[in-house]
């Protein structure tokens, strides 16, 4: 578990990037990923604010799971080189993000760091495949069980649904499911990073109104 943090008595946002790097993910779509991961990070870090209170963590999921990143602020962070092969471990994927939230949450609570609702922000553009179908059952009901927890729920699940992603799994897991047009990532990350830099400066526990979506990408439908 990484214990890096910045100035532990603002408050902090925790946010895993959980991204799909299957073999349907090769080419251009892959090549914009890293390019939005990349621009994502020297946007947030250009935030003041956000860049000592944003801590974001990288999981990967082709036909196994990687941690590429443990938890770090945003302005330490290296971007990954992502490549795309394999299936799709996608219920694998899900129960590692929602484990590094957990430990972060602990984490926080131990230095006496006050939190904001944390985030899991995942792309995909398939469904899951070559692993046991308990895994995204097991991964749907514990997302559902964290973001249902006390009043105001311990998480906050987002789907970012490219082509071919299997939309009925996304709306399963929570309502926040968004479609992408084509293959352009950099409109959304630059979302998710303005997002982030608007919680940053909020009241732990509010809800912030966050920025339009970009053109490419509209809240799905099912």
């Amino acid at each position: 578990m990484s214990n890096i943090i910045e100035v532990p008595g603002e408050s902090h946002l925790a946010c895993v990037l959980l991204l799909d790097t299957s073999g349907s993910m090769s080419g251009s779509k892959i090549e914009s990923l890293n390019e939005g991961v990349r621009r994502f990070i020297d946007q947030v870090s250009m935030d003041e604010t956000a860049k000592r209170r944003v801590d974001i963590a990288i999981v990967t999921f082709n036909s196994t799971v990687q941690k590429l990143q443990d938890f770090l602020p945003v302005s330490q962070m290296t971007a990954p080189l992502l490549t795309a092969s394999g299936s799709t471990a996608m219920g694998q994927g899900i129960k590692e993000a929602v484990r590094l939230i957990k430990e972060r949450n602990h984490f926080y609570a131990m230095k006496g760091t006050p939190a904001h609702k944390p985030w899991v922000f995942m792309i995909t553009d398939g469904t899951p495949e070559l692993e046991p179908a308990n895994h995204i059952e097991e991964a749907i009901d514990l997302v559902q069980r964290e973001e249902q927890k006390g009043k105001l729920g311990k998480l906050k699940f987002w789907s970012l649904a490219v082509e071919g992603a299997n939309k009925s799994i996304l709306h399963q897991l929570s309502p926040r499911v968004f479609d992408m047009k084509n293959h352009e990532f950099i409109g959304i990350f630059d979302w998710l990073a303005e997002s982030m830099s608007c919680i940053s400066v909020s009241r732990p526990g509010s809800d912030p109104e966050y920025a339009p979506l970009p053109q490419n990408v509209v809240p799905s439908e099912w």
